[in-house]
């Protein structure tokens, strides 16, 4: 049975929310038709381990690019998917393109919450 992860749709009461709890924001832009944004929320969002650090030590943010260009030209985001790691300020710390199987991604996240 695949995870959930508690995904928030708004950028900014995402970021709020991180402010308070004191959590860094994991936000995740994607595209709708895209193959390497599918594997990723198919196979390693739903990875148990995955969805327990999202869900447990981040604020998880996940926004469909064309919908949010705001966020793409602000973040200077080229590529789907893109996962961008943020302080509970709002300061960038890490970002990283593409699709990753759980472990490699489970690896990337451990280095910031």
């Amino acid at each position: 049975m695949a995870a959930v992860v508690y995904w928030r749709d708004s950028w900014e009461s995402a970021l709020n929310e991180a402010n308070k709890e004191k959590r860094p924001v994991v936000l995740e832009l994607y595209m709708e038709g895209c193959p390497h944004c599918l594997k990723l929320d198919q196979e390693t969002h739903a990875d148990q381990a995955v969805a327990a650090a999202l869900n447990t030590r981040f604020i998880p943010v996940r926004l469909e690019g064309r919908n949010h260009m705001d966020l793409v030209k602000k973040f200077n985001v080229t590529g789907a998917p893109t996962t961008l790691i943020f302080a509970a300020d709002g300061n960038e710390l890490h970002r990283f393109a593409g699709f990753l199987p759980p472990e490699p991604y489970l690896k990337e996240l451990e280095k910031y919450g």
